[in-house]
């Protein structure tokens, strides 16, 4: 019955307000009680082992997604042939919808630094025989110079919310990753074209900015942000900031609504996507 649901909760994404009846299904069919819950499962050409013990693989499974705004704006941007730059790829599914997108033509580089998450990475790209040489797994973090620190984690179930800050909330260390920049990863992996970046390193965004002007510089892409406030304090900056660096080269900066709706930003929230294209 369960996988039953599951494969109808999927479906409702086509439906504004079918997050509700997900939403009540999952209800009936918790599993967060246990310390690991893994499914498989096949959505729209995309295969997926996820943990629905966890937030983050449970909205998957039930959802398709875990927040289907991005892949809206993805699939509405991405085209064949392009490449994109998934950077804290985590479990992959941003990386296995891009490639989807981008087809056997297109590339998608996937930064994850988390040994766990980079495990369940590269075994969601085994499961996908189609995207087998688009998609290229690293192992490793991005930022604004080389380096090594170590991860933090917190006490609840969602395993997309891994930080490089120590603060109250993120305190339990998960172990050191290693750390480059996107400009000089770009140059060792002779990646020749970038369309569309992706960034989503919980407070560490405008540090991997840093590191990636001159990408950002030579080949213009797309940016999509998530912008957390809480998550940018604790790394030493507002989320302003983020917008003041990219301001030089004539970016246009969209929020990300339901459904893939864009709107001007005014006024940044505490918690946001956003969508930052060259002018």
């Amino acid at each position: 019955m369960e996988h039953f649901l599951s494969k109808i909760s999927r479906n409702l994404y086509v439906i504004p307000g079918g997050f509700f009846v997900t939403k009540l299904f999952r209800k009936f069919f918790d599993g967060s009680s246990q310390p690991e819950n893994w499914r498989n499962f096949e959505f729209r050409g995309v295969s997926m082992k996820v943990d629905i013990a966890k937030q983050m693989g449970a909205a998957i499974y039930w959802r398709g997604a875990h927040d289907w705004a991005p892949i809206f704006v993805l699939e509405k941007f991405l085209n064949k042939g392009d490449t994109f730059i998934d950077v804290g790829a985590n479990q992959g599914e941003y990386s296995l919808w891009a490639a989807r997108k981008v087809g056997t033509q297109g590339k998608v580089v996937a930064f994850e630094p988390m040994q766990k998450l980079y495990d369940q990475l590269t075994e969601n790209i085994r499961l996908n025989d189609a995207f087998h040489k688009t998609i290229s797994p690293v192992k490793l973090g991005l930022s604004d110079k080389k380096g090594e620190v170590i991860l933090y984690a917190s006490e609840d179930s969602n395993e997309g919310t891994n930080t490089i800050y120590n603060t109250d909330k993120f305190s339990i260390e998960i172990g050191k990753i290693q750390l480059d920049t996107l400009d000089e990863q770009i140059k060792e992996l002779s990646v020749s074209d970038v369309n569309f970046l992706k960034i989503d390193v919980e407070g560490a965004e405008l540090q991997v900015l840093k590191g990636a002007l001159n990408t950002i510089k030579t080949h213009r892409p797309i940016l999509l942000l998530e912008i957390n406030k809480d998550a940018c304090i604790a790394g030493g900056y507002l989320p302003e900031h983020i917008l003041e660096l990219l301001k030089p080269f004539n970016y246009s900066f969209s929020k990300i609504g339901l459904r893939g709706s864009l709107s001007k930003v005014e006024d940044l929230p505490d918690f946001c996507n956003i969508l930052a294209t060259p002018q």
